[in-house]
């Protein structure tokens, strides 16, 4: 691998393709007896449980998805409860047969789970008499306290934050992931991080909270906070981002935002050990190195002012946890269900910027997509474009093939275009790993990113922040299918060059396929039962 870091992460990518003659590489077979236990417990740690039932006002989900939140909730027990309950929590258990596995509220790569959450915080009523750092359980829906922190260091970090605000961290444990996909794994586990800071933005806006990824600490500082700096080996948590959470109606000025920095930590004293995942693992050695090449060392990318949309979409009946937390994953679509065309825009409207979750991300947006548009009422099938960021419409005409149309589309976002008129059905299954899954629902999506663009203007650390715009896109596209009555579903299987060549995408241009997301009617598998997320918790 190259020693340049940028290089690296580009290198990774190319490595890392799959094609109809060639998978990423992998185990030829999944061992079944090192399957990865889904759930991180620090064992000895003192957990304070959760409330699985909390109250509080139910917003709109239109309203949420819009920007317009309700009055901030008070920081106490209970809205805690409430943010870690609609964003990373047990959703379901399903039962097939003898088999019996969890499903959880933010989805993730073949339902491994690699993300894991931290809150550190101050005095929190209900919660906390004093500030500390706790590890986020999802079997329990509790809290690992793993930390006291020093009132006088929570003080230095809470004098750079709005009033109220506390501070949910996130790792990655890429063993979960690279058990089922080896080398591919660390891209999943990008996607999933991506899903996990959507579902955290979106769950603090039913609060009337906002959340802000705080892109300027170095991954090293974030590692320190969450004491996951010192774990090593296969099973060790990658230290990802810090996010953080306040009432919205606080002010946090980009300035403030964009040089936030985490101070100097004094010894602290580690509560729990971290339980064993697999008795035996396979190495993959090039995960380490693109992991170490794309740390984010700070003050983090280039900053762009939040973009803002255009008006605001009728509000439509519909409570936002009920959403947050039926969401599911599809594994079938009945190639027949359509989508109507207000909905189809409705959705693209919600995947531009300027609203949650994507206010949560400091940088102007850097994907863009490609709609393999088979069953949408009122709008001819075929192959579409939408540029997320007017700024970014030149580059992806340039980008993509010069026999392309690019004929705007009346009544949809500024940026939608019809590139080419014809049934696409064929193409979305070929390129997204032969998955019918692809052509057979309402539409399906490649999302877009010039890769060597953007890490040469912002850094190698950007390859991670590349998939986790992508993976926030996914959980609104999730979202959006379950208030039309649909699935949707990430496919992170795909040919990556089959999906260059069907755009016209040529050397030297270095734009890439990040992620593919499919929308359509399911089928239900009849012979799964779906449980209560905590029934093993009752009694």
């Amino acid at each position: 691998m190259p020693t340049d870091p940028v290089a690296t992460a580009l290198e990774y990518h190319q490595r890392t393709r799959h094609s109809p003659h060639a998978f990423a590489r992998s185990a030829a077979y999944l061992d079944w007896d090192t399957q990865p236990d889904p759930f991180r417990r620090y064992v000895g740690a003192e957990v304070v449980l959760l409330d699985r039932a909390p109250g509080g006002v139910d917003p709109r989900y239109d309203a949420v998805l819009d920007g317009a939140l309700p009055s901030p909730a008070p920081t106490d027990w209970e809205a805690v409860s409430r943010l870690f309950l609609d964003a990373l929590a047990l959703s379901a258990w399903k039962e097939a047969g003898d088999a019996r596995w969890s499903l959880r509220v933010n989805p993730s790569s073949g339902n491994l789970h690699p993300t894991e959450a931290y809150l550190v915080c101050g005095a929190v009523a209900g919660l906390a008499d004093a500030p500390g750092v706790y590890h986020y359980n999802p079997y329990l829906h509790g809290l690992e306290r793993r930390a006291a922190l020093p009132v006088p260091t929570w003080s230095r970090l809470a004098a750079d934050l709005p009033d109220g605000a506390v501070i949910v961290g996130l790792t990655s444990i890429v063993w979960r992931e690279s058990w089922k996909y080896g080398e591919r794994a660390f891209r999943y586990c990008q996607h999933d991080l991506g899903h996990a800071i959507g579902a955290l933005s979106l769950a603090a806006g039913g609060l009337g909270w906002t959340a802000r990824v705080l892109d300027s600490v170095p991954d090293a500082a974030v590692g320190a906070l969450l004491g996951v700096a010192t774990q090593a080996g296969i099973e060790a948590e990658v230290p990802e981002c810090l996010v953080a959470i306040y009432p919205a109606d606080r002010a946090f000025p980009l300035p403030q935002w964009r040089h936030f920095r985490a101070p100097p930590l004094p010894p602290l004293t580690w509560c729990g050990t971290p339980n064993a995942l697999s008795p035996e693992h396979q190495e993959w050695p090039v995960l380490g190195i693109v992991e170490e090449a794309t740390r984010s060392e700070g003050p983090g990318t280039s900053w762009a002012p939040a973009s803002s949309r255009e008006g605001r979409l009728a509000d439509r009946p519909v409570a936002l946890r009920a959403v947050l937390r039926q969401r599911r994953s599809a594994v079938e679509m009945d190639g027949q269900t359509p989508l109507g065309r207000d909905a189809f825009f409705r959705t693209l409207c919600r995947l531009l910027p300027g609203a949650p979750p994507f206010d949560a991300l400091p940088w102007a947006p850097a994907v863009h997509l490609a709609l393999f548009v088979h069953r949408v009422e009122g709008l001819t099938p075929g192959l579409y474009a939408l540029a997320r960021d007017p700024a970014a419409l030149p580059a992806l005409r340039t980008a993509l093939s010069p026999r392309f149309r690019w004929e705007p589309v009346e009544g949809g976002p500024a940026g939608l275009h019809l590139l080419d008129p014809t049934d696409v059905r064929g193409l979305a299954g070929h390129v997204s790993c032969g998955q019918a899954i692809a052509g057979d629902g309402a539409f399906a999506v490649a999302m877009l990113a010039d890769l060597p663009g953007c890490l040469a203007r912002h850094g190698a650390a950007f390859y991670r922040r590349i998939h986790w715009e992508a993976g926030a896109i996914g959980q609104v596209l999730y979202l959006e299918a379950e208030t039309d009555g649909l699935r949707g579903t990430g496919i992170g299987c795909f040919y990556d060059d089959a999906t260059r060549n069907a755009l016209g995408i040529v050397p030297p241009s270095g734009w890439a396929t990040m992620y593919h997301f499919t929308v359509g009617g399911a089928v239900d598998d009849p012979r799964l039962r779906t449980l209560d997320p905590y029934a093993h918790l009752e009694g």
